[in-house]
């Protein structure tokens, strides 16, 4: 106990430096956690929040079902359910499964408690409901133990067993060996109760040992309780029933009545004729402040009769005879408006029903979603119709333009081209006719030699430096950059065989290069061979080129 007291402590020293809510919500999380370990420490943990100061509703529902929860792990009966409200409001809209399972759960228990089975038994069945599929759980446990009792206490026993043997195969797969002796008891009760004799002594047979290695006195007391019923129902000699049963009081408690066995050894004194021992425990149960069920009140009223009949009280008698048929009445009222199938019933009806609305709104609200995505697909359509539209006529506009402009383009190109022609023949024509002058002066001069003046005339024309610059540039422009071509990549040429093969592109011969250059026509011949060759002998890609614009094919 020091060290969950510690324990707490140095929890709540260390969430005391935090903000107000977050301290809060720490806090609410300890006391979750503390519950199964230190149910006491967890009450004092929660108990110390008030939820009043609570920020949110969350925290305040939260608080709210932990709260309950621990009262409940502390075998403190709640009867009100107004501590649990919070939670059952805040999570029935906004918790999620687990935390409605839990909700319903321990709100049942607050019914149970109560004595209000109607409400405990329908709220179980929604705490069962929101469990799901998970069904390896403690809680999932407890709700089919709580079930089995509900179905017991209006004497339905077969799904009374169903729920008993569910809720021990959990507690054995979870481990929990006191919880699962339990089990075993109420399926000994129930098998007793419904005359199933042979089932009752499998049931003892299997859990007495184990009650025995786990030393449950107080477990051993009730076996042998019930195997005491089982054994008067089957017609055994009540003496030896007693005397057993006395026998296990010595042995298990101290050899005191249990006030659990008062109706049994009421029932066993009245079978063998003891009025008065009949008598002492039937005062005993009348002293014993305990909230009765409408069933075991009438096991009472019948107890009192067989007293009665012991001691002939005939006027007693028919007064509790009309007791008697009024509590049988009541029961049977109670089990026709009361009882676990029609509550079961209700329950699943009103779930189908739940079902229903929320197929019936989630189809309207397809149906709803569909006109609004149809809707807005339709609007989406026609925009990126309208959009599209824009765009290809914009795109058609654009075209048109870049067609006008291709046209006028086109236009234009063919007047310049016309213009270039034109302004191209003129100026062949022009530079043709220069020339041609001066080769016919050459021709003139190699005709009649004898005229001086004729020869002075042509030497000066020829030797004229801008004219041989012209020229290049003539040749060069309507040759396709021949003789660019030839000073870059042509093989290692002079100037005077650049000027020779300028003047051989232009058209002149070779006497008419003699003029021009006043030089030997042999020597013409001879520079025309050595530029041949050196164009021959070269490695540039161009020598055919040359070959053929500087030697023409009728000159080769």
């Amino acid at each position: 106990m020091k060290q969950f007291v510690l324990l707490v402590s140095l929890i709540c020293l260390f969430f005391a430096c935090q903000s107000p809510a977050r301290r809060a919500e720490a806090l609410i999380d300890a006391a979750d956690s503390l519950s199964g370990i230190a149910p006491d420490s967890a009450l004092w943990l929660i108990c110390s929040i008030d939820p009043d100061t609570l920020p949110t509703e969350r925290l305040r529902a939260r608080h709210a079902l932990v709260h309950s929860m621990i009262l409940d792990k502390c075998f403190i009966d709640l009867q009100d359910d107004s501590l649990i409200l919070p939670a059952v409001e805040y999570f029935a809209e906004h918790g999620s499964n687990r935390e409605r399972m839990q909700t319903y759960y321990y709100w049942a228990r607050i019914a149970e408690n109560a004595q209000q089975f109607t409400l405990s038994s329908e709220r179980f069945l929604m705490a069962e409901h929101f469990l799901g599929d998970d069904t390896l759980d403690r809680y999932a446990a407890l709700i089919a133990r709580c079930l089995g009792d509900a179905y017991s206490l209006e004497y339905d026993f077969v799904p009374a067993v169903r729920h008993y043997r569910r809720s021990l195969d959990l507690f054995r797969a979870l481990g929990e060996q006191v919880n699962m002796l339990r089990m075993y008891e109420y399926l000994a009760t129930t098998y007793r109760m419904m005359g199933d004799y042979d089932g009752f002594d499998s049931i003892y047979a299997e859990v007495w040992p184990q009650a025995v290695d786990f030393d449950d006195k107080e477990m051993l007391l009730k076996l042998s309780n019930l195997k005491a019923g089982n054994d008067f129902f089957r017609g055994i000699d009540p003496r030896k029933i007693i005397d057993r049963l006395y026998a296990t009081y010595a042995l298990y408690h101290d050899g005191s009545v249990p006030e659990n066995d008062y109706p049994f050894l009421a029932l066993a004194y009245g079978e063998l004729g003891n009025a008065d021992s009949t008598r002492f425990f039937l005062k005993e149960i009348d002293a014993i402040n305990f909230p009765f069920t409408l069933s075991q009140q009438t096991g009472l009223l019948y107890l009192h009769e067989q007293m009665l009949k012991l001691e002939g009280d005939m006027a007693q008698l028919i007064n509790l005879k009309d007791s008697i048929v009024f509590m049988n009445d009541s029961l049977k009222y109670y089990q026709r408006t009361n009882s676990m199938e029609r509550i079961e019933q209700r329950f699943r009806a009103r779930m189908l029903e739940q079902s229903n609305r929320a197929l019936l709104t989630r189809g309207r609200l397809f149906v709803l979603g569909g006109v609004v995505l149809a809707a807005l697909l339709g609007t989406v359509i026609v925009r990126l119709v309208k959009r599209s539209r824009r765009i290809v006529q914009r795109k058609n506009t654009q075209i048109a333009a870049y067609l006008k402009e291709l046209n006028d383009y086109r236009a234009l190109k063919r007047n310049l081209l016309d213009r270039l022609d034109m302004q191209e023949r003129e100026v062949r024509e022009l530079v043709e006719s220069r020339f041609r002058q001066i080769r016919e002066l050459a021709t003139t001069y190699y005709q009649h030699p004898k005229t001086l003046r004729l020869a002075e005339r042509v030497r000066a024309l020829a030797l004229s430096e801008e004219m041989l610059r012209d020229l290049e540039s003539m040749v060069d422009l309507y040759h396709d950059g021949i003789v660019t071509l030839l000073r870059e990549n042509g093989p290692e040429l002079t100037e005077e065989d650049i000027r020779l093969a300028v003047l051989l592109i232009a058209g002149f011969t070779p006497q008419q290069i003699s003029i021009v250059t006043d030089t030997a026509v042999n020597t013409v011949y001879v520079r025309k061979l050595r530029l041949r060759n050196k164009i021959a002998q070269s490695d540039t890609p161009f020598t055919e080129r040359f070959i053929d614009e500087i030697f023409p094919s009728h000159e080769s």
